[in-house]
């Protein structure tokens, strides 16, 4: 008897429904009802109707994958089926039983889980293994060594909803089964197909059978249509797509996809490890954007995706077009260092094959960037080791922009953390100290450093301040928290915050002066008075100047101790080697926040 689909309880108000699967081979036809597909020239339906390798003798892998439908993995699922080996298994000659895979290609990269047999000597086991790609991990081993001979088994597999494997055997073929062992692994919980794997050599190239295969448990009904989970540029005329399920060989159709710049249907598409990339006649011009059309891509369930992409052609990057722009290099117990980085340009850039390197005696533990990942004008991109600790321990994040890659390991005390391209050059770096964190803060643990204007130069100490403890002492992927958005003007000295409180809440906590010079090659000086005339803070001292720049005070004495609230003078001096002098004066009123 062949039962397909068999519904046996509907399950109201949720996305899924109870079904078994099973196939005895008794119509003599694996091609339909249910559809096996695969290598299906190297199988047969033998006279006792059961499926048998049939395969031309050479030394060769064949299989044969059934699609189930999207397994419900949070619902208990069990598999049965019926194996027989003409011959003693070894690791040339070997079977595998797919419980689950994400791909129908059992020969190719999946992730999935499957039961084997055959390995050398003559006590083989049942083995549990879990694939992730092309690599694969044993969970569980069988009790029971009597499958080195000739092996003739009934294998039962159960598993919950907690991720627990049970494997359950009779060793002569029938159903009172014994317990052989099991594991725990909730790896994997997407599956759409289950199947047979051969390996065999010249002489066995007919001796796997199988039979009476059953698949139980709730299966998903999925009424989406499939999505483009990421679309970028990949070479001079190449566009990657990714999408967010397993899709039919519509995704492969040059007809289903149309691109403008009179580039039309692309000239061919291949597979990649995660998707598609299509080849186009035309090479694509940097911060173009280009509008892909995409059409009649369909999913497992037959559900179509019809949508337009627009993809902007990223362009290269040049020194200071990417900026450092926030850096935690003190976690939290149990969290990692992140760093921040800013799109100062006016082009969109991909950050792929970029890397964040730190400096002890030399430019050294690069890690790249493995992901592409186009940042245009003006965005941000988290870069952290462990994007679910940073999102648990900093409330004010943005998770969408983040990415989790490995990072070097940044000291606690000092060092220089550096951005560069793919070839190495130089994009941005800062030079960072605990010391440059505001000085009333007495535990700096978990504590970023951000930049006050994300387009300053990442060198000037002036532009970095602790972020504030009311947004959690850190803003991944976020405005930073002492974000000032003052430009500066002509004027020889602009006060830009003329009150301020420095009590670290994220608002108005530094005082912000801009100068304005009139020729280069100028030393300054900037120092701040108190109303009776004492000096407070000297904030610069015989410092070669920029043409134009920006100072900053924190409310701090030069002793580290708070200023008291009141009105304070900044003086601001400059002078050329020649003994040219000019300076200017202005007041600031430093209050608290009630």
């Amino acid at each position: 008897m062949r039962l397909v689909f068999f519904l046996a309880i509907s399950l109201l108000f949720v996305n899924s429904f109870f079904a078994q699967i099973v196939d005895d081979f008794s119509d003599g036809d694996f091609t339909n009802n249910p559809t096996w597909s695969g290598d299906i020239s190297n199988f047969i339906i033998n006279s006792s109707s059961e499926l048998q390798l049939d395969a031309p003798s050479i030394t060769d892998t064949s299989y044969l994958s059934l699609e189930t439908g999207i397994i419900d993995f949070n619902s208990p699922i069990s598999w049965q089926f019926y194996i027989k080996l003409g011959f003693s298994p070894s690791n040339n000659n070997t079977v595998r039983y797919y419980l689950t895979s994400d791909n129908t290609n059992l020969k190719g990269y999946l992730n999935g889980y499957y039961i084997r047999i055959g390995e050398n000597g003559s006590t083989d086991k049942l083995k549990l293994y879990r694939q992730d790609g092309t690599s694969t991990t044993l969970l569980a081993t069988g009790l029971n060594g009597a499958y080195g001979l000739s092996p003739e088994v009934t294998v039962k597999v159960n598993r919950d909803i907690a991720g627990n494997w049970e494997i359950l055997s009779d060793s002569t073929g029938g159903t009172n089964f014994t317990y052989e062992g099991g594991a725990t692994d909730l790896t994997h919980t997407f599956s759409t197909f289950s199947g047979v794997w051969c390996k065999y050599t010249t002489s066995n190239s007919d001796a796997f059978i199988f039979d009476n295969i059953s698949i139980t448990g709730n299966i998903i009904v999925d009424n989406d249509a499939p999505a483009v989970e990421n679309a970028f540029v990949s070479g001079s005329n190449l566009i990657e797509i990714h999408y967010t399920e397993p899709v039919t060989n519509t995704a492969i159709d040059i007809t289903n996809y149309s691109m403008n710049f009179g580039n039309g249907n692309p000239l061919m598409i291949s597979s990649t490890a995660l998707g598609y990339e299509l080849m186009f006649n035309n090479i694509f011009n940097a911060s173009d954007t280009l509008e892909l059309t995409i059409s009649g891509i369909e999913d497992l369930s037959g559900n179509t995706l019809n949508t337009t992409k627009y993809i902007i052609v990223p362009d290269t990057a040049s020194q200071g077009d990417l900026l450092i722009n926030e850096l935690l290099f003190d976690p939290f117990t149990g969290g990692s260092d992140y760093v921040e980085i800013y799109n100062n340009s006016n082009s969109s850039i991909d950050i792929y094959n970029y890397f964040i390197a730190d400096y002890d005696d030399g430019i050294d533990n690069y890690k790249e960037i493995p992901f592409h990942y186009v940042l245009n004008p003006g965005e941000l991109v988290l870069l952290t080791e462990d994007s679910s600790e940073t999102i648990m321990q900093y409330p004010t994040n943005d998770a969408s922009k983040f990415l989790q890659i490995d990072l070097p390991s940044f000291p606690n005390d000092s060092a220089t953390v550096y951005l560069l391209d793919p070839d190495s050059n130089v994009i941005d770096k800062f030079s960072y100290d605990e010391d440059m964190h505001f000085g009333l803060i007495s535990n700096t643990e978990g504590v970023s450093l951000e930049k006050i204007n994300p387009s300053y130069s990442s060198l000037d100490a002036q532009n970095w301040h602790s972020a504030s403890e009311s947004d959690g002492w850190g803003t991944p992927g976020e405005t930073n928290s002492q974000y000032f958005s003052g430009t500066n003007t002509q004027e020889y000295l602009s006060v830009l915050s003329p009150v301020f409180s420095p009590d670290n809440n994220g608002y108005q906590d530094v005082a912000v002066f801009s100068y304005h010079l009139d020729g280069a090659g100028m030393v300054g000086n900037a120092v701040i008075y108190d109303k009776k005339g004492r000096v407070i803070k000297k904030i610069l001292s015989n410092e070669l100047l920029s043409i134009e720049g920006t100072l900053i005070w924190d409310g701090t004495m030069d002793n580290g101790e708070k200023a008291r609230v009141g009105i304070y003078l900044i003086y601001f001096e400059t002078f050329t080697l020649s003994g040219e002098v000019h300076s200017e004066k202005k007041t600031i009123t430093l209050v608290t926040q009630f």
